[in-house]
């Protein structure tokens, strides 16, 4: 019988959060979450990482979830062990608000591998909008300060990616962004916005369907120790297991996951009320490539986000 091993766990650190953010299905104005917030527990991070980390092959490491990573009391503490598994490839995505000098000096001291900053747009005025209870200006300094500091410490490490959500209020200025950006951070992505609760994504999904990559990739462990289906899976309504009854290789084989991906081997999408109207599945399939010699970066074009990268 074939072991599978996720190549991503999402440890959701903590689902508390300080912004209320336009699409956030966990504190944004059409949440619709009914879980407890809460920041996980010491006895549970720990297990959790001490276990991935002795498996005998690398992983994305994601140390964020529905909430601010950085609002856990013992966030630094957590990172620090992260990386002490070499295979352990760690990061996470912050809103920026809370992400000072002291954090970026850490994060750079460390080596943490990568770090994404949410930013939606360029303008004050709309990203506090879209971000309710963000300040541009404020997160686009730590953003700033934490390149300056890199590039002083003459460091590859973290990389740099942001992320833009293009809301309505801020569609219009995904160009700028871009142009702004580009040549300052090592990755940029556009992403398509979605009504909370749906599962569906605006453009580029392919018409014959496969099997979700992510039932065999990605591994969720949210704030309260409990294994949740996928990251649509925000409620952790599909609950597969919880940190300290069982190994989480035992949980990630374990029975109700192997029917799902049976399922999904057999076709059989609608079977499951999370993949019933769900197309995350396609988000692996790069649909486009293009690129635009004049302005220097190419554009990798998938279900729910464009990427930009420098030529």
């Amino acid at each position: 019988m074939t072991t599978y091993f996720p190549t991503q766990v999402v440890l959701e650190v903590t689902s508390r959060c300080n912004l209320a953010c336009k699409g956030c299905a966990i504190h944004g104005a059409d949440s619709f979450t009914t879980r407890k917030t809460g920041d996980m527990q010491e006895e549970d991070w720990r297990a959790a990482i001490k276990e991935i980390g002795s498996w005998d092959r690398g992983l994305n490491l994601t140390a964020h979830g529905g909430g601010e990573p950085l609002l856990h009391p013992n966030f630094k503490e957590i990172l620090k062990l992260s990386k002490s598994f070499p295979k352990l490839n760690t990061g996470f995505l912050t809103n920026g608000m809370l992400f000072n000098k002291e954090w970026a000096e850490f994060v750079v001291d460390i080596e943490l591998n990568w770090i994404g900053f949410s930013i939606d747009g360029v303008l004050p005025q709309t990203h506090k909008i879209v971000r309710k209870g963000s300040n541009l200006e404020l997160i686009e300094k730590h953003l700033l300060d934490l390149l300056f500091i890199k590039e002083h410490a003459k460091k590859d490490k973290p990389t740099v990616t942001l992320n833009m959500v293009a809301y309505d209020e801020v569609y219009d200025q995904k160009e700028q962004f871009v142009q702004k950006w580009l040549n300052k951070v090592d990755n940029i992505t556009i992403s398509h916005y979605r009504n909370p609760p749906s599962s569906r994504r605006a453009a580029l999904v392919p018409e014959k369907r496969e099997p979700c990559f992510l039932l065999w990739s990605q591994m969720v462990i949210a704030s309260d120790g409990r294994v949740g289906l996928c990251c649509e899976d925000f409620n952790i309504d599909f609950e597969l297991g919880k940190i300290g009854k069982k190994p989480l290789i035992e949980i990630w084989n374990g029975s109700e996951i192997s029917k799902l991906r049976k399922m999904h081997e057999d076709r059989e999408f609608t079977s499951h009320p999370m993949c019933r109207d769900c197309d995350t599945w396609s988000d692996n399939i790069i649909q486009k490539t293009e690129e635009n010699r004049n302005l220097g970066f190419k554009m990798l074009h998938r279900a729910s986000q464009t990427e930009y990268k420098p030529l």
